[in-house]
């Protein structure tokens, strides 16, 4: 609107969950109370391109980030162990990259996604180890999944975030 910053203009601000840019005005006098009491954001510019910036830094935190998957490591399924107290061990040979306890995991079989989730346990020769490079034999435990199968492919990846931009 025109004219000085307003209780209203607070009010309905606070209602909106939003904030107020003021380009060449000034708050009302009684209306600081208000401020303080209802926390609402109130940005004073007297140049235009500022108050440009700060519409585009606004519209860009509204923004979802775009998720992206970096495959890591591949490992191929050769042989299931039964452990009576765990369910099923995958026995692995990691044929791509590396598999680390800490990377996402997919199961993969007949080219089809069966399974997506951690790696709950990452062994090597019956000690507990971060990482699994290629080449090497490995026992990997998924969370909540126990159906493993000779010849199913378990592929890792990572997850990253980014900001889109306008």
């Amino acid at each position: 609107g025109v004219g000085e910053i307003s209780e209203s203009d607070i009010e309905l601000a606070q209602a909106s969950n939003s904030f107020i840019i003021g380009f060449h005005t000034h708050v009302e006098s009684h209306a600081e109370n208000l401020i303080k009491a209802s926390k609402v954001v109130i940005k004073k510019r007297d140049i235009i391109y500022q108050i440009i910036d700060d519409v585009k830094e606004i519209m860009l935190a509204s923004l979802d980030k775009i998720r992206e998957e970096h495959e890591v490591g591949t490992a191929e399924i050769k042989q299931v162990f039964k452990a009576s107290q765990i369910g099923s061990i995958a026995g692995c040979m990691v044929s791509e990259g590396i598999i680390k306890r800490q990377h996402y995991a997919k199961l993969i079989r007949n080219n089809e996604i069966i399974w997506k989730g951690n790696i709950s346990s990452l062994k090597r020769v019956q000690e507990d180890v971060k990482e699994v490079s290629k080449g090497l034999e490995c026992g990997i435990l998924l969370e909540r999944f126990n159906q493993f199968e000779e010849g199913d492919i378990i592929k890792t990846y990572e997850i990253t975030y980014i900001q889109q931009e306008l």
